[in-house]
């Protein structure tokens, strides 16, 4: 833990929040949509503990990222991007995707699996960015 950036990290906790709230102001309608929902139907889910386990999750995230980018030597933006959204792509999007596709029980049409992975993509994209290119000071 000692290559890790902590400030890095914990600055991308909040980016990382604020990039699902951006998210969804933008896809929220046609998130809806898919879903056959409106937002009435979905503000009783707005709950402190929604909020806790999205900045809980955020945090793993992004210690997780900071530590492979460390371990892997990853020593600038573009290495740090690479890492990150090999992550994403190989733990979020193939396992959502194969979930999304061929299970009985969900039935997701191809834009909103995107809307869906969309936002961890970005925010992947962001944290690997930034952790690569931020290095922590060494003593």
């Amino acid at each position: 833990m000692n290559k890790i950036n902590h400030l890095a990290v914990w600055i991308l906790v909040a980016v990382y929040f604020l990039i699902g709230w951006g998210w969804y102001a933008i896809f929220g309608e046609m998130w809806l949509n898919y879903h056959a929902r409106t937002m009435t139907d979905i503000e009783r889910t707005h709950k402190f503990s929604a909020y806790l386990t999205a900045i809980i999750a955020s945090i793993f995230i992004n210690y997780a990222l900071a530590w492979l980018i460390g371990r892997v030597k990853a020593a600038s933006a573009v290495a740090g991007l690479k890492v990150a959204l090999i992550c994403w792509f190989a733990f979020l999007f193939v396992e959502y995707t194969t979930i999304s596709v061929f299970s009985a029980f969900e039935t997701n049409p191809w834009p909103l699996i995107f809307i869906d992975m969309g936002r961890p993509f970005v925010g992947f994209a962001v944290s690997g960015l930034v952790l690569g290119a931020w290095r922590r000071p060494t003593a």
